[in-house]
């Protein structure tokens, strides 16, 4: 389950932010999992040009999102990114934030960062490591 439930506060609007033109960076454990629910990476999966593979967006929304209900189809088994989101790891600052694009952003207690920035920390070094050695399975 995610550590950090989205309280849905009306910020989103009807559609979900986190689901629009979503840059969502996958491992290959994040595939396969979707594989098992009978999805093929072709549909869902395209790879970026530093060799990352993203949820593929379709008419500005991520491929799983489905707006007659505003729900996730995967929600279950959804991206590991996804289930950490709107925490994030800043390379650059080299340290767990929250993204400022979230509406919710305000919600999100430092102590909940701290809980979970080991399990986003290390979920970056797979996605840095898949792409890296050239396993990204795009």
């Amino acid at each position: 389950m995610a550590p950090f439930q989205c309280n849905h506060d009306g910020s989103c609007s009807s559609v979900m932010l986190c689901c629009t033109d979503t840059e969502m960076t996958l491992t290959r454990k994040d595939i396969d999992r979707i594989e098992v629910e009978g999805y093929s990476r072709e549909d869902f999966l395209q790879r970026t040009e530093d060799g990352f593979c993203e949820l593929r967006n379709v008419d500005g929304l991520c491929y799983f999102y489905d707006p007659s209900n505003q729900t996730c189809r995967i929600y279950e088994t959804r991206p590991d990114g996804c289930r950490f989101y709107p925490i994030v790891y800043d390379m650059k600052k080299r340290k767990c934030v929250v993204d400022a694009d979230c509406p919710s952003r305000s919600t999100i207690s430092r102590d909940e960062i701290r809980k979970v920035c080991h399990k986003v920390r290390s979920l970056v070094e797979t996605l840095v490591r898949e792409a890296r050695n050239g396993e990204s399975p795009c």
